[in-house]
């Protein structure tokens, strides 16, 4: 069961950013020269098959050069989290969410001589970070303007009854030069946006607003009556994380 869980969870094939995004991006070290050969080596013969080298057309992994304000990650640096695919602990390793291309970066060490690799999307392969009560699920929801999509949620609440769920968006500005000396040249940029996805009991993945009348507008009768006794008790305010995760938590309780 452990071989085949392995094999399911091949990585995908590496290159950030495949659409063109402000200068091409350039070429690096060919994977042949990988300094980790000898650790790989050391490894068995399912973490090979979940770790193998990454390779794009030419045989060489490239990465892209990012913008002067801003980044495309979540988190810069990388972090412990562990692998699952359905219900079996494929291992700890060190990720990185890149937002902007929609991809968990792994590595097996921290070492910056090891390149990382890409997870593959798919709904039974889950990364829960191992500081922090929050796990990435690649998932279909539905957006406010009722259209479905697919991508990394970031569950950050489950009781019984309720999940939720953050989303992020990496939204990439190229540059723009100054149009005269008296206005200064705009940098390329990196923005992220945040949206929040409520599930009730394992029904469909939906947008909620974070204004309290419209949120309570989205929610069926008997919790829009425990969310109201709720904000007359607290002022809340939902877009603080905090309190929407809090407003969530009490929302599954029957004393409200």
């Amino acid at each position: 069961m452990k071989r085949l869980a392995f094999s399911l969870i091949l990585l995908s094939s590496y290159v950030l950013c495949s659409q063109q995004v402000g200068t091409a991006a350039p070429q690096i070290g060919a994977v042949e020269n990988d300094p980790f050969a000898n650790f790989h080596q050391r490894w068995t013969p399912s973490m090979q098959k979940l770790f193998q080298l990454v390779r794009d057309d030419d045989g060489k992994v490239t990465h892209f050069v990012g913008a002067e304000v801003g980044t495309p990650y979540e988190n810069d640096s990388f972090e412990l989290g562990h692998v699952w695919y359905k219900d079996e602990d494929l291992g700890e390793f060190y990720y990185r969410y890149n937002i902007f291309s929609k991809e968990i970066e792994l590595k097996k060490t921290h070492l910056t001589e090891e390149k990382h690799q890409a997870l593959i999307r798919d709904p039974n392969v889950v990364l829960e970070a191992s500081i922090g009560e929050k796990a990435y699920h690649y998932l279909t929801f539905t957006t406010d303007k009722d259209v479905h999509e697919e991508g990394y949620l970031i569950k950050l609440y489950q009781s019984n009854e309720f999940t939720l769920y953050k989303h992020l968006e990496s939204k990439y500005t190229e540059a723009k030069p100054a149009a005269n000396s008296m206005v200064n040249p705009t940098p390329s940029k990196f923005t992220t946006f945040s949206s929040y996805f409520l599930q009730q009991n394992n029904g469909p993945i939906k947008e909620i607003s974070l204004k309290r009348n419209k949120f309570l507008k989205q929610l069926d009768p008997p919790s829009a009556e425990k969310m109201k006794l709720y904000f007359k008790k607290e002022k809340t305010d939902l877009s603080e994380e905090r309190q929407l995760i809090s407003a969530i938590v009490h929302l599954n309780k029957a004393d409200l």
